[in-house]
């Protein structure tokens, strides 16, 4: 199975370098906040006092020649000053067998054999292995665009308009950092098989609803995107019991809640809400900005009889961790535009 590291960014990368060796040693890897790193970015130690070093190089594009360049006029140094007991070394580029020779010279004595140099082959064999899965999933980016999940993803959705959507939410998940917001939400949605993702304008609803629903069409569910007529949504429902299935609705309520009410849109929904509750082979992810959602619990008396709040999920900016924030400032600083908070 092939794996696109291109995807990740550098903090992410080191990341999954980290639980690749912590799994191979069977070791707990200490990592450290961005920054410099002095040629650390993961540490485990050998007995109580010897240390053993990780240095990964995310460098997918560079030439190799730039690559060893590199490592002679920066890092070799670097090694020399940490003296650990060991060192791996970590890269996305493909190595042949004389690369690792190379390498493993450069940083002699600390590199004790070339299966201390890890390069994308070695990475992807690795990430392969079905008792290696845990970590493939444990990095959403790197799960997502695995060969197989991918063609997963894209036959699993609806011709279509649904089709369509999850393409383009699949071509944009590199620029998504999963927060703690993301966790919270997937458990909701666990639990309930139905959340609500509210909050003000700009917060970042529609992208944590993008993601979540790429989870789950990566884990087999038919993509549904609903737009203004749940009908498409219920008849897919009935042709499909059994089927495991995804629906999603972008700002549900619309712009005019009026419309909505008069309508009855708020009765069909809060019924389909009420369907998929009850069905564990189907999901359901709505979004809604907080000032519409409020007033259709004041003025529809289906939202007001239901326990749709059960449901909902308010995102705020306040509720992102430090951590959270960094890994967002990670990813924004190699993106342009800066992508929504979520």
């Amino acid at each position: 199975m092939g794996y696109d590291f291109s995807k990740l960014n550098d903090r992410e990368f080191e990341a999954l370098g980290a639980s690749v060796i912590g799994k191979i040693l069977n070791k707990r890897i200490e990592t450290f906040k961005a920054g410099r790193d002095g040629g650390v970015d993961g540490r485990f130690w050998i007995g109580n006092k010897n240390e053993g070093i990780i240095q990964c190089k995310h460098y997918i594009e560079t030439p190799y020649n730039s690559l060893i360049s590199k490592l002679k006029s920066e890092e070799v140094a670097k090694v020399k000053k940490l003296n650990p007991e060991k060192y791996i070394f970590i890269t996305s580029k493909k190595l042949s067998r004389l690369n690792k020779q190379e390498i493993k010279k450069i940083f002699h004595p600390f590199i004790e054999r070339e299966d201390d140099i890890f390069g994308k082959e070695d990475l992807s064999d690795f990430l392969s292995k079905k008792e290696n899965q845990d970590i493939v999933e444990q990095n959403l980016k790197l799960w997502i665009t695995s060969a197989s999940v991918l063609d997963l993803i894209h036959n699993n959705a609806i011709k279509g308009r649904s089709e369509s959507t999850i393409r383009e939410i699949e071509e944009n998940s590199y620029k998504y950092a999963i927060t703690e917001n993301h966790k919270k939400a997937l458990k909701i949605l666990e639990e309930n098989n139905v959340i609500i993702l509210t909050g003000e304008p700009g917060i970042g609803k529609t992208t944590l609803a993008d993601n979540l629903a790429l989870y789950y069409t990566a884990k087999g569910y038919e993509f549904c995107d609903i737009e203004e007529n749940i009908s498409e949504a219920e008849n897919l429902f009935r042709e499909k019991e059994k089927k495991k299935i995804l629906f999603y609705c972008d700002d549900f309520l619309g712009s005019n809640l009026y419309d909505a009410i008069n309508n009855k849109r708020d009765s069909h929904i809060v019924k389909f809400i009420n369907r998929v509750c009850k069905d564990n082979s189907k999901k359901f992810i709505l979004t809604s900005r907080t000032n519409i959602l409020n007033k259709a619990y004041s003025l529809s008396h289906r939202f007001q009889n239901e326990k749709i709040r059960d449901n909902e999920f308010l995102l705020r900016v306040e509720n992102l961790t430090k951590i959270d924030k960094a890994q967002i400032l990670d990813i924004s600083d190699q993106i342009v535009p800066v992508i929504s908070v979520c």
